[in-house]
């Protein structure tokens, strides 16, 4: 087969998402199909053209996310004539990839990454504007029509269910992630507490530094460390900001763009992982978290609850007040011992190859 991926983030950057694709690609690449990768060139420092482990990937400049595959249409569609099958994801790439599908008669799958609707409304650092206009958005985009629907998630499958998306149009597919990584050992002191994951508007941050501010008080030995992914600067300058000039300047420590391996590294030195989102629709932090053994605190939110197992702090509810508790359990530990969930790489590979078969034949 022939098939084109637009999606908005490619190798080298690093993400979960990045990860799955680019082990997708090279496995279709090994199983011989041809595989072109049409993808935002975010920092002009990459190359426009090149090929990454037999995986052609094209790089399109754009000003902004949003507008990648607005700019790559041309290219997309170029692209698209040649494939037997064009692979999307939400929100900015499918708008370009629907476009091209239509042009040129081929069949568009588009991966939902998840499905917010009124969330948006609520999430900080964005602009009123940006909130009303990504809602709409994604409101327009769910009414367009893709040959398959893939939900990462059985919270993200009936998401689309509850929007009018017909159950035999979605597949549902697991994220995979690594399950060869070492296993958390009790670090001991000082507590330390870890975020990571990206600096967005969805994942609680807000929340985490509030009730961080109230626990320092109360626990001045605690530390915090934050590593970051700083995909929005404007938002990352933020939360670092908030971080920086506020009662965690000491009791914190800011990473960002660190190594794979030196990532692992310091969420083995953490006695506890927060994942404090307003919604998720997989979660691979916490799939990494509990696949390591390290104890977690959960926010519950979106597809939480299908993801975390190990021992786990679930919050009782969305509120600062609610983490500090979940804190304080942590900190005694108080955790739900949840037995081992897997979602593996290979799992992840072939019910996408067997999806590329149905679609395509």
């Amino acid at each position: 087969m022939n098939i084109l991926f637009v999606i908005d983030f490619y190798k080298p950057h690093l993400g979960g998402v990045e990860k799955l694709f680019s082990s997708l690609t090279e496995k279709l690449v090994e199983k011989g199909d041809n595989i072109t990768c049409i993808t935002w060139r975010y920092d002009q420092n990459l190359a426009r053209e090149e090929i990454i482990n037999g995986t052609r990937v094209l790089r399109i400049w754009a000003p902004a996310r949003m507008l990648f595959s607005l700019i790559a249409l041309p290219k997309i569609i170029r692209e698209a004539r040649k494939a037997d099958l064009i692979h999307t994801t939400t929100y900015s790439s499918a708008i370009g990839a629907w476009i091209a599908g239509k042009i040129t008669k081929k069949k568009v799958v588009v991966s939902i990454l998840e499905v917010w609707g009124n969330l948006w409304l609520r999430l900080p650092y964005i602009f009123w504007f940006e909130k009303r206009v990504f809602k709409l958005l994604e409101k327009w985009l769910f009414k367009l029509k893709f040959e398959k629907y893939i939900a990462i998630s059985n919270f993200t499958e009936k998401s689309l269910k509850g929007i009018g998306i017909p159950a035999e149009n979605i597949t549902r597919i697991y994220n995979g992630i690594d399950y060869d990584l070492p296993k958390w050992k009790d670090p001991g002191l000082p507590f330390t507490f870890t975020y990571f994951g990206r600096a967005g508007s969805s994942k609680g941050l807000d929340l985490l530094i509030e009730a961080a501010e109230r626990f320092t008080v109360i626990h001045p030995s605690i530390r915090f460390k934050f590593i970051l992914s700083p995909q929005s600067q404007r938002i990352f300058k933020i939360i670092t900001q908030q971080i920086k000039n506020g009662i965690l300047e000491n009791a914190s420590q800011i990473f960002t763009r660190l190594p794979y391996p030196s990532l692992i590294n310091e969420l083995l030195q953490s006695n506890c992982i927060i994942i404090p989102s307003y919604c998720e629709g997989f979660g691979f932090t916490a799939a990494e978290a509990s696949s390591m053994s390290i104890p977690i605190i959960s926010s519950g939110m979106g597809s939480l609850p299908e993801v975390v197992s190990g021992r786990v702090i679930t919050m009782n509810e969305y509120t600062s007040v609610a983490l500090l508790n979940a804190m304080e359990a942590a900190l005694n530990d108080q955790y739900e011992e949840i037995g081992l969930k897997k979602f593996t790489i290979d799992d992840f590979i072939l019910n996408h190859i067997s999806l590329y078969e149905k679609v395509v034949n």
